[in-house]
């Protein structure tokens, strides 16, 4: 076991996870973009750090850095080649895989396949853009995931009740109510204090690992 590079994946992971206890987009956006060019170099020098050589909570470390590489979508798309080796081997889990193919497939603009990704909407949580919504069970127990139903009610224990989005309008810095769009989708909204039009695009705000 490489126990430096497991001691310093392990310290990163752990800034990740309480960056975003604080539901701070700030700050665990900055946690991020010191973690990407990191994670680029590992992977770069050594390869997909795997249990045989980081240990099980080294490899879910390095899942967890990856997950959350959504600033370079193409080495995030590596990173999920080289995972599905990895499991394919023994050295990391479907589980891993399923969440970070939902996440590389929405930021690549098609719908998940196993509804890691989930947003608050007209009061509910519900899946990021999925395709074929009736047969995600099946596809979720074959990655070892329990059933849509029990992951969206585990959402709601973790984050609370789905409020809704908000957002500063840009033209007067009020807070807007907004209604997050799948991706490839387009939502609308209108601050109430100046009036101007708002309208979002891209990827919407996520829940799920």
């Amino acid at each position: 076991m490489t126990q430096d590079l497991r001691s310093e994946l392990l310290r990163r992971a752990e800034r990740d996870q309480a960056a975003r206890q604080d539901l701070n987009a700030e700050k665990f956006g900055a946690v991020d973009a010191e973690n990407l060019p990191w994670l680029k170099r590992v992977v770069t020098e050594a390869g997909w750090p795997g249990r045989s050589a980081v240990g099980d909570d080294g490899a879910h470390a390095a899942w967890l850095l990856a997950q959350h590489a959504d600033g370079d979508p193409v080495f995030q798309r590596q990173c999920l080649d080289l995972l599905a080796e990895a499991a394919a081997q023994g050295e990391a889990t479907l589980r891993q895989v399923a969440y970070l193919t939902d996440r590389v497939l929405l930021a690549e603009g098609r719908p998940q396949e196993f509804g890691t990704q989930v947003m608050a909407r007209n009061g509910a949580w519900v899946p990021c853009s999925l395709r074929s919504p009736a047969d995600v069970d099946q596809r979720r127990e074959a990655m070892g995931l329990g059933p849509m139903a029990e992951y969206l009610a585990s959402i709601e224990a973790r984050y609370g009740p789905a409020e809704p989005p908000v957002i500063p309008c840009p033209a007067c810095g009020n807070d807007v109510e907004v209604t997050l769009p799948d991706a490839g989708e387009e939502s609308q909204a209108q601050c109430s204090a100046c009036g101007k039009a708002l309208r979002l695009g891209g990827q919407p705000g996520r829940r799920g690992r």
